[in-house]
């Protein structure tokens, strides 16, 4: 009776462990990426409903700094569609969500859509810095990867927090219209494996780029922030509009962004 009482056992124990197998859906993969039932790549949307937007993001005390908070409208380029827009003043400095997801280690790899209207009025041709997306270290300073409008040009930049800036175009930052951004991110410190790929409006303008400071700092790891942070230099006011915002494991997820036509 024993030897079938202990085989009694060993059988639930079995079916127990399988059955925890094959649930919690909304676990996370080894690389730490949720693995939830999302189906078609996108592991973080932000929102498109107006009562409900901002609650994709983290409410943070420190992302804004001389500046409005950032607000939700309706968006200036697709019908029916919210939008969040963040307006930094004459002298302002920041206005800046989190998207409510986990940080890039090293090693990991992730891609990025990004939906952005800059308004007829935005100084586009200043020569000052103005970071519209960030990768931002977790720690004080500069961010390892960051996309920055000056001289009428979208930039990706980096390297400024362990003195070893870069930059490297990616094409004309149009007043007065959309643009779309979708990017592949390799994030390690290592210049051989930190890589980035960058699409603009469906048309490869980076392809397999290293940084020479590597798109993570050392022991570190970094995270997402969409808006506008900049000179307190600039005199004019800035509004950037953000119609959407993907993170995603593959390509064809990140550029399924809400449509500008």
């Amino acid at each position: 009776m024993s030897r079938v009482l202990v085989a009694a056992v060993l059988l639930v124990a079995a079916l127990l462990l399988a059955a925890c197998a094959t649930t919690g859906g909304t676990g996370r993969s080894p690389g730490g990426a949720s693995s939830g039932p999302t189906g078609d790549g996108v592991l973080w949307r932000s929102g498109s409903a107006a009562a409900t937007l901002l609650d994709t993001y983290r409410d943070t005390p420190w992302n804004t700094e001389d500046a409005d908070d950032p607000r939700v409208v309706d968006s200036p380029d697709v019908p029916g569609r919210s939008a969040v827009a963040y307006t930094v003043p004459s002298g302002g400095t920041r206005s800046e969500l989190e998207p409510a997801y986990r940080s890039f280690r090293e090693g990991d790899e992730y891609w990025f859509g990004l939906a952005l209207y800059l308004p007829e009025d935005f100084p586009t041709d200043t020569s000052d810095w103005q970071v519209v997306a960030q990768w931002k270290n977790s720690g004080e300073g500069s961010p390892p990867l960051s996309i920055q409008v000056h001289d009428g040009r979208f930039v990706l930049e980096g390297g400024d927090g362990i003195g070893e800036h870069w930059q490297t175009d990616l094409g004309s930052a149009k007043a007065g219209a959309r643009t779309d951004l979708v990017l592949r991110v390799h994030f390690s410190s290592d210049p051989d494996s930190g890589a980035v790929d960058v699409e603009q409006d469906g048309h490869q303008v980076l392809s397999d780029y290293h940084p020479r400071s590597g798109t993570l700092y050392p022991d570190d790891k970094s995270y997402l922030k969409t808006g506008l942070y900049r000179s307190s230099d600039i005199d004019q006011d800035g509004t950037v509009y953000y119609d959407d915002v993907v993170i995603a494991s593959d390509r064809d997820a990140a550029a399924s962004l809400a449509s500008a036509s």
